[in-house]
């Protein structure tokens, strides 16, 4: 049962990055973010890679997220990101009562265009940026509680959509700029995450150690001009994510993970009132992964700007 809440708990944090190509935003701009986002599966992947059912059914979770973006210079944004800000519905087929609801992980950063056309590096046909921030828990899960509600035949949470360890890493972006409006962005987010005593719903205090959470991914991007007012755009991001084994209480528990998908998505981007609004639509699926969810992932970002 816990190496299963920690595989749900995975998924339900499953959300879309934020901007991940290299791009800042002008000085004075502040960018926000709305979303909304849902993982399901029925299947996941076992330690070798094979494709089984899910213990515990069709599992589906509904997630919002939350995002503030300020360009302090031309070239230096900071951001806090809530990726998913809250988890508000979540269903699990073979057990009926329970849930994975609950408040995630807050990111606090700040990112900098070091090559670019209006970057510290002058270049034209390519963009780099570098970003470094801290991700902190917000979650107040209640093991005891939980199982509690449980006995008692009421709804309780299995897992919340964090691992209630602080974090801290980086993220590294590059567009190479093919024309002005085909580019194709590589990107990397490497998370370390702090040791954490907690409860697990059903066990004892231990400590955990996550190790670190990485991912690469590789998007081409296009954009089309319709008008002076309104551009469209496509994207194909093929996202990687790995974990290694974790800890209990420093005893391996055999759970290193991986995760390969496939993101398509389109947005529109409006300049023709009063706020530039863009709204993005995208769905994900799994390629192949080992102890992870066969996911999919179906999301829709609305973006607004405004200048300060």
């Amino acid at each position: 049962m816990k190496k299963l809440a920690l595989l749900l708990l995975a998924l339900a944090i499953v959300i879309p990055a934020f901007a991940d190509d290299a791009k800042v935003l002008p000085a004075g701009v502040l960018r926000t973010y709305l979303v909304l986002a849902n993982n399901s599966f029925d299947e996941m992947y076992d330690e070798d890679g094979d494709t089984v059912d899910a213990p515990l059914g069709e599992t589906s979770v509904w997630a919002t997220g939350i995002a503030l973006e300020y360009g302090i210079t031309d070239q230096i944004t900071a951001a806090l990101q809530w990726t998913p800000a809250w988890v508000f519905s979540s269903s699990l087929e073979n057990a009926d009562d329970a849930n994975l609801n609950g408040l995630a992980d807050l990111f606090i950063g700040a990112k900098v265009q070091i090559i670019g056309p209006n970057a510290f590096v002058t270049n034209d046909s390519m963009r780099f940026a570098a970003a470094a921030g801290i991700l902190v828990p917000v979650t107040q899960y209640d093991a005891d509680d939980e199982l509690e509600a449980m006995m008692d035949g009421d709804e309780y949470t299995l897992a919340p959509p964090s691992n209630q360890a602080f974090g801290y890493g980086f993220r590294l972006y590059y567009d190479y700029l093919i024309t002005d409006s085909f580019w194709i962005n590589l990107y990397n987010e490497t998370i370390f995450y702090a040791p954490v005593d907690k409860k697990e719903f059903g066990g004892a205090e231990k400590e955990y150690k996550y190790g670190y959470d990485l991912t690469l991914e590789i998007e081409p991007h296009y954009d089309y001009k319709v008008n002076d007012t309104l551009t469209l755009s496509a994207a194909l991001p093929f996202t990687y994510n790995m974990m290694p084994e974790s800890e209990e209480d420093g005893v391996g528990q055999d759970d290193e993970s991986n995760l390969l998908t496939i993101g398509p998505n389109v947005s529109a981007f409006w300049t023709g009132g009063p706020l530039p609004l863009e709204l993005e639509v995208g769905y994900a699926l799994p390629l192949m992964g080992k102890n992870d969810a066969a996911a999919k992932t179906f999301s829709v970002i609305f973006k607004s700007y405004m200048k300060f």
